[in-house]
């Protein structure tokens, strides 16, 4: 089986069914720290000893073949969920009897609440902390210490000649971590502003919606008053009354 990427995705909420559980190994790559890297969750530090600068980090998943029905379409489609969907820190990583007694939670042809990713053949039927154990960001404090031990090698290499170098370094660490908190607080802004659009949007739509129904409650009324004007004028000139009246008169002789 393939591994699957745990890149954060649009999520959709369905009930999956299982269709079959096993146990297999997973795989990911950890690799030395480095410019490209220096925001990943997994990363090791320079070291003269190492003759890599890769490394696969091998852990055992739980892996189950789920059915479920999409969210917009009605459809049924297929995908696969993994237990854990990446690999743990080594302090609280599960072990192989661990993963096993949670893929015995799961039974083929139950059916659990579950998040389908839309557009990939990727699910999700248990909570990310099932094995109390996350893979959290690096913190404020890493972040600086890997980017001080980055500094550090920069000024070591051949390619650090002159202060002009560090200038740049300095001017390319200050510039990447203020558009990282520029660009934080443009989502978090983003998201206010369509929270609250949404938030408006339903409420005009409730006001729409209870002025459509009077509105008809105002014809309906309207319609019915005619409708009575117009019989009560017709009765008076056919005469109506003096008819029902002639009627009961007759009634009473026969």
């Amino acid at each position: 089986l393939g591994g699957l990427s745990s890149n954060a995705s649009v999520s959709m909420p369905s009930t999956c069914r299982i269709l079959s559980t096993g146990l297999d190994i997973r795989s990911s790559k950890v690799c030395e720290l480095g410019l490209l890297n220096y925001k990943a969750k997994h990363v090791f530090y320079p070291s003269s000893n190492r003759r890599f600068r890769c490394h696969d980090d091998y852990y055992w998943a739980s892996v189950f073949e789920v059915e479920y029905t999409e969210y917009f379409s009605g459809q049924t489609s297929y995908a696969m969920a993994e237990a854990p969907k990446e690999a743990l820190p080594h302090n609280c990583r599960p072990d192989f009897g661990a993963v096993w007694s949670t893929t015995a939670k799961f039974k083929v042809n139950e059916s659990y609440n579950c998040r389908y990713t839309l557009g990939s053949t990727k699910a999700d039927i248990y909570s990310d902390k099932l094995f109390n154990c996350t893979a959290e960001d690096p913190s404020i404090i890493e972040m600086l210490k890997r980017i001080f031990v980055l500094f550090s090698k920069f000024c070591k290499s051949k390619d650090f000649s002159s202060w002009w170098m560090l200038g740049y370094a300095a001017a390319g660490v200050v510039a990447g971590v203020v558009s990282s908190i520029l660009i934080t607080i443009a989502v978090r802004v983003l998201r206010g502003v369509f929270l609250a659009a949404a938030r408006r949007a339903v409420s005009n739509h409730s006001i729409r919606v209870f002025a459509y129904r009077f509105k008809r409650a105002c014809l309906l009324v309207a319609y019915i008053s005619f409708v009575g004007w117009i019989t009560l004028q017709y009765s008076k000139m056919v005469g109506l009354k003096e008819l029902v009246l002639d009627f009961k008169l007759l009634e009473r002789f026969l």
